[in-house]
C-alpha cells in the first residue's frame, strides 16, 4: 500500500509546521508539499498530483472556497479536505465549491488522520457537530 501524499494549504506557518510534525507521525501518510495561499495551492496541487489536499478556507487572497472549485475544475478527482476553524458559517460553501469533507482544526490527531484517511477512499468525513446542524444530507464515512 502506498502512502497517501498529502498537500496541506494554511496562510500561518506554524499551523503548517504542527500539521507536518504530527502526520510526519504516520507511517500511511507523506507530505508533499505546503502552500500558504490559494494561489500557491493551485500550483503545486497541479505540480505535485497529491492524493489529498488539506485546504484553509480564510485566507488573504484566494480564499479555500475559490481555490477548491478552481482544482476542482482542473482536477476533478482531486480530494479536498477542508480544514477549518469555521464551523457552520462556511459549511454550505465549502460543499458547493467541491470540498471531499469538511473538518475543523480543533479535531484531535486521531480524527484528522482518520479524516484524511477516509477522503482519499472515498468517504466525506464532517465533523460531528456540525452534521446536524449543517449538513443533515452527508454522513461521516
Amino acid at each position: 500500500m502506498h502512502a497517501i501524499r498529502v498537500l496541506l494549504v494554511d496562510d500561518y506557518q506554524a499551523v503548517l509546521e504542527g500539521l507536518q510534525r504530527m502526520l510526519a507521525m504516520d507511517e500511511t501518510i507523506e507530505v508533499v508539499g505546503v502552500a500558504q495561499s490559494g494561489e500557491e495551492a493551485i500550483s503545486k496541487a497541479m505540480a505535485l498530483s497529491p492524493d489529498v489536499v488539506t485546504m484553509d478556507i480564510q485566507m488573504c487572497g484566494l480564499d479555500g472556497i475559490a481555490a477548491t472549485r478552481q482544482l476542482k475544475a482542473k482536477m476533478p478527482h482531486l480530494n479536498v479536505l477542508a480544514l477549518t476553524m469555521y464551523g457552520e458559517s462556511r459549511i454550505r460553501d465549502a460543499i458547493d465549491a467541491g470540498v471531499s469533507g469538511y473538518i475543523l482544526k480543533d479535531s484531535d490527531y486521531d480524527q484528522i488522520i482518520q479524516a484524511i484517511h477516509q477522503v482519499s477512499s472515498g468517504g466525506y468525513p464532517i465533523t460531528p457537530s456540525l452534521l446536524h446542524r449543517s449538513a443533515p444530507e452527508y454522513a461521516v464515512a
